[in-house]
């Protein structure tokens, strides 16, 4: 049994790489016209004229500065708006004890 195995291994291993030589040696009859179908032809568009570009850039830069002043303004709307001095807990207390050191010293 385990001689037919090794026999059949042998033997598939013999004529796999035969069959794949005899692919390789077989003819190719492609023509000229099959070889140019078979290749991608190459797309060359027309150059953009100068003042088109020109107009784009200027669009592109206008639209960047209007996002940028958008943007400030958000900023500026959404920043806290300053506390007044009034409110602050250190001045608060400041005051009391200044009130304090001046009613202890009459």
């Amino acid at each position: 049994m385990r001689g037919s195995v090794t026999a059949v291994m042998a033997l598939i291993g013999t004529l796999v790489p035969a069959t794949v030589f005899a692919q390789a040696a077989s003819p190719t009859s492609e023509t000229q016209l099959q070889q140019e179908m078979r290749h991608r032809r190459v797309i060359v568009r027309p150059l953009t004229p100068a003042d088109q570009v020109q107009q784009d850039v200027d669009r592109a830069t206008a639209e960047i500065q209007q996002q940028d002043r958008e943007q400030t303004v958000v900023r500026d709307l959404t920043r806290p708006a300053p506390r007044p001095p009034q409110a602050d807990q250190d001045l608060k207390g400041g005051i009391q004890t200044r009130s304090l050191n001046n009613a202890l010293r009459r």
